[in-house]
């Protein structure tokens, strides 16, 4: 970002100069020079309504977002959840969103397979979403009282021996409170070992050892947090 900025006050300062000189030559009047401002065409060979369809993130089957096109631009909406992206074209198969807090470009770029249809896409460098026929949203399912508490408890994580996780029973579920934020998040039961807060796409996957006690969470399908023993 520095460089850029750099380059483009000195570009400045050489078109402020030029005009001014001009200007002294010819009416040895000072003017400002005022850039037009010119319209971008960006030449692309695949129609927007290519690249609709429902996206699932390869890491993690749980967040998947719908595309479908509106006027120059795609719009991402969150299957399960209320996040909307907005997708503006900056080449055939390159759009870029913004982030969370609106300060930062984030770039989105589809691929195509060998029959030349929209097959993936990479957001950021850092993760990918496949391009899926179709989508089934998760059932819940219900459990015994017994099931939801054996879980509950005090979490570590794997990576960060100071970061904890307290997991709670709830009637439908489980409430996962973080140590650092104090932040609460409800998760609903898809199978004993197996909990997910759809809205976030979020889920909890729990190991058990012989006995049926818990020993580990996976969190996002990355995260471990390993059960602290009272």
């Amino acid at each position: 970002m520095t460089s850029i900025k750099s380059t483009m006050s000195y570009m400045c300062k050489r078109a402020f100069i030029a005009a001014l000189t001009l200007s002294l030559i010819v009416s040895a009047v000072t003017t400002i020079a005022k850039t037009p401002k010119h319209h971008i065409t960006i030449i692309t060979d695949t129609q927007l309504k290519a690249f609709e369809g429902i996206y699932q993130l390869k890491e993690n089957e749980f967040r998947v977002y719908k595309l479908v096109a509106d006027g120059d631009k795609l719009v991402a909406q969150q299957l399960g959840g209320d996040q909307k992206l907005v997708l503006t074209r900056k080449s055939d198969l390159e759009f870029e969103l913004m982030d969370d807090d609106g300060d930062e470009k984030i770039p989105v770029v589809f691929s195509k397979n060998e029959a030349g249809e929209i097959s993936q896409i990479s957001l950021g460098g850092r993760q990918t979403f496949i391009k899926i026929k179709s989508y089934t949203p998760p059932k819940e399912v219900q459990l015994k009282p017994e099931q939801i508490k054996v879980l509950a408890g005090k979490y570590q994580s794997d990576e960060r021996t100071d970061l904890f996780i307290t997991i709670t029973a709830i009637p439908d579920g489980l409430t996962l409170k973080q140590s650092w934020d104090g932040k609460e998040i409800n998760f609903k039961p898809l199978s004993d070992v197996l909990f997910l807060n759809q809205a976030f796409g979020f889920p909890l996957k729990f190991t058990k050892d012989a006995s049926g006690n818990p020993v580990k969470v996976l969190a996002f399908n990355r995260d471990t947090w390993n059960k602290v023993k009272e």
